[in-house]
């Protein structure tokens, strides 16, 4: 269960990246662009929040 509101913010932003990563088919330079962030930063959060592209959509 989520009890801090910093636990909540990253679940939050965990999905939401997933979602946009989703919706531009993993391609992590559009997806950058329109979070408008950085696509360095992108893939910072990529890592710190363990999302990667499931093997079958490869």
């Amino acid at each position: 269960m989520l009890t801090r509101l910093h636990d909540f913010r990253d679940e939050v932003e965990k999905i939401f990246i997933e979602f946009m990563l989703n919706k531009n088919s993993w391609n992590v330079s559009r997806t950058a662009q329109e979070l408008d962030i950085q696509r360095s930063h992108l893939y910072n959060k990529m890592e710190r929040y363990g999302i990667r592209k499931a093997a079958e959509d490869e």
